[in-house]
C-alpha cells in the first residue's frame, strides 16, 4: 500500500528494503506485490519503475491486462546491460583479483554475483 504520493506507508517502508536485501542474499527471487487498479495502465507504469530499479526479478498482476506492462517494466534493455558484460569482461581478464577499477570505480565479488543474476535474468 502506498501514500498518495507513491511512497510506501511507513510500517511496509520499513520493511521492504530488509526483505528484499534478504530475498538477494538467499538467491530467492524478489516478487513485488500487484497494482490494484486494473484499468490504470499509468499507474501501473508508475508502480513497476521503481520495483525495477529496486532489483525486485518481477511483480504479481492480478489481470492478464496487466502482463505487458509488467514485462515492458522489467525488461533488460540492451543499453543496461552493456556495463553488466564489461564488469564481467573485466572479471575474466582478471580471474584472480579480488577487486577491480572499472571506469574510476571499484567492483568486487558482490557485483560480479550481482552483474551474473542480471545477465541470467536477461536470456
Amino acid at each position: 500500500m502506498r501514500e498518495a504520493d507513491g511512497r510506501y506507508i511507513p510500517p511496509l517502508e520499513k520493511v521492504r528494503s530488509p526483505t528484499l536485501l534478504a530475498a538477494h542474499a538467499a538467491s530467492i527471487l524478489a516478487i513485488e506485490t500487484v497494482y490494484p487498479r486494473i484499468e490504470e495502465v499509468e499507474g501501473l507504469a508508475g508502480y513497476v519503475a521503481p520495483a525495477s530499479g529496486d532489483r525486485f526479478t518481477g511483480m504479481m498482476a492480478i489481470d492478464l491486462a496487466q502482463v505487458a506492462a509488467i514485462n515492458m517494466g522489467f525488461a533488460l534493455r540492451n543499453v543496461e546491460l552493456c556495463p553488466v558484460r564489461a564488469l564481467m569482461v573485466a572479471f575474466a581478464a582478471n580471474a584472480v583479483a579480488g577487486a577491480l577499477k572499472l571506469d574510476g570505480k571499484m567492483i568486487d565479488q558482490p557485483h560480479l554475483v550481482l552483474a551474473q543474476r542480471i545477465l541470467d535474468q536477461a536470456s
